[in-house]
């Protein structure tokens, strides 16, 4: 299947899915996203806010810890993003945007959340097709920083996608039901593991 067909079909059942469905499956992944070492250890996160039946990191930036900076679209396809100084503008795709505060360089992140439509264990990953997060990451080519921790629902997880060459792939996946190392999920276990 192609990256067009699968975006559309896993476009489609995500935003078919029941609103209460969706905030439970935020929750359990948010509760993920707190055990992670890299989150804690971080100071400035990149958020965004879910839309359209996504997993919805957003109201990690109510609770203690790491400052939470989010995207605004720029004119040139890349993310901006901005610790928020107070309240939020629909951008044009219809998701909420800072409409002032702190920018925050993208290469001084300590770790970005990541939207997905479709992603695979190897941390290859399908968005909208806009390349706003491949174009702001692409320097994540020459770096391991910041890490991107990419949000699904567990249905979002595919066989297998082929990555293009200017894709960025992900570090780690959260979903409502568990967190994979990406791309090591194919190795066998050591000895002595069950």
């Amino acid at each position: 299947m192609t990256a067009s067909h699968i975006r559309a079909d896993l476009l489609d059942k995500r935003s078919s899915l029941p609103e209460d469905l969706v905030t439970d499956s935020s929750n359990r992944a948010r509760e993920k996203v707190l055990s992670l070492s890299v989150y804690r250890n971080s100071q400035v996160v990149g958020s965004y806010f879910g839309v359209q039946g996504e997993i919805d990191p957003s109201p990690l930036a109510d609770t203690p810890g790491p400052k939470h900076a989010f995207p605004v679209i720029k004119t040139d396809g890349k993310l901006s993003y901005l610790i928020p100084e107070d309240s939020f503008q629909i951008g044009p795709f219809g998701i909420p945007e800072p409409s002032s505060g702190l920018e925050v360089n993208p290469e001084e992140l300590d770790l970005v959340l990541v939207p997905l439509v479709a992603t695979d264990l190897s941390g290859n990953r399908i968005g909208h097709g806009a390349g706003f997060y491949d174009k702001t990451f692409f320097f994540r080519k020459q770096r391991k920083k910041p890490q991107l921790v990419g949000l699904a629902h567990e249905f979002q997880i595919v066989q297998s996608i082929d990555p293009n060459p200017w894709d960025i792939p992900l570090d780690i996946l959260v979903t409502e039901k568990k967190i994979y190392q990406v791309g090591m999920n194919h190795l066998p276990p050591s000895m002595g593991e069950d």
